[in-house]
């Protein structure tokens, strides 16, 4: 209905409105919204160009398919927001309550949108910058990432870093992500430079997950093997065998830890 380029834009708002709805995130006027700007598509989508993003975003606000707002705290901020339009839902979203559009209720009146009055909505946001010791860790793990990656088809580094950052966020662990690309890495460490996966591509793609599905699969494996074994070596320790010396002592305080055994049966052992 509206071409290639805003449909594919267009299922990425889907995406981030469900994601706010389902966080009860950006909650503006009896809709949920999310918000980017022509540069950040831009880095989503870098096949295209400013001007196609911009013509893509304004057929979709043209076909009612989205809505367009500006709720930014700095007045001068004009990064845009994006909701769902009627035309997608036409049943309608929830109406807005009171809470939600009473923009002349005084400062800390529970009416009051956020808590602010109208007389001082446009106030700039006053948010401390991160932790610099926060971002470089952070940067850290990314780099760490990233630096597995076959390096001869390491491309856009900075969209890697960021889509890796975004993955991280979306509550993948980094330890699984990285086994992921260590995997990935040693699976293809024969292959011609042709049949290796660009970085950008790999990451943006999503062909880490069965890689990082694996590798949770793996480690609840091994969790289950190192339960099993503690589990006989508890046995060992109640029938006081020979060979409890060998325990060590991370074996015997997740024993104790897990109410296996006593740590008077350990001491009678000699543990």
């Amino acid at each position: 209905m509206v071409g290639l380029n805003a449909a594919v834009i267009f299922q990425n708002i889907v995406f981030w409105v469900e994601k706010n709805q389902a966080n009860r995130n950006n909650f503006r006027e009896g809709r949920y919204w999310t918000y980017n700007s022509i540069s950040a598509f831009g880095e989503l989508f870098p096949y295209l160009s400013g001007k196609q993003i911009r013509t893509a975003l304004e057929k979709l606000v043209a076909s009612g398919l989205i809505l367009k707002g500006n709720f930014n705290d700095d007045r001068y901020d004009r990064t845009c927001w994006y909701a769902l339009g009627n035309s997608i839902c036409p049943d309608g979203q929830i109406d807005p309550t009171k809470k939600e559009i009473d923009a002349f209720a005084s400062e800390g009146h529970p009416s009051a949108p956020g808590g602010k009055s109208l007389r001082n909505r446009y106030k700039p946001y006053q948010n401390p910058d991160p932790s610099p010791a926060k971002s470089s860790a952070e940067d850290e793990v990314t780099e760490r990432i990233l630096v597995a990656y076959p390096e001869d088809r390491v491309r856009r580094k900075a969209v890697c870093i960021s889509q890796i950052r975004k993955t991280l966020a979306e509550g993948v662990d980094a330890k699984d992500l990285a086994s992921a690309v260590h995997a990935y890495a040693t699976e293809t460490a024969g292959f011609t430079r042709s049949k290796v996966c660009f970085s950008d591509n790999w990451f943006q793609s999503g062909r880490w997950r069965p890689y990082v599905e694996k590798a949770r699969a793996e480690g609840e494996l091994a969790k289950q093997r190192a339960d099993t074994a503690v589990e006989g070596l508890a046995v060992w320790v109640r029938e006081q065998h020979a060979l409890c010396r060998t325990i060590s002592s991370q074996q015997a305080a997740a024993m104790v830890e897990r109410g296996l055994v006593t740590p008077e049966q350990l001491r009678a052992v000699g543990l």
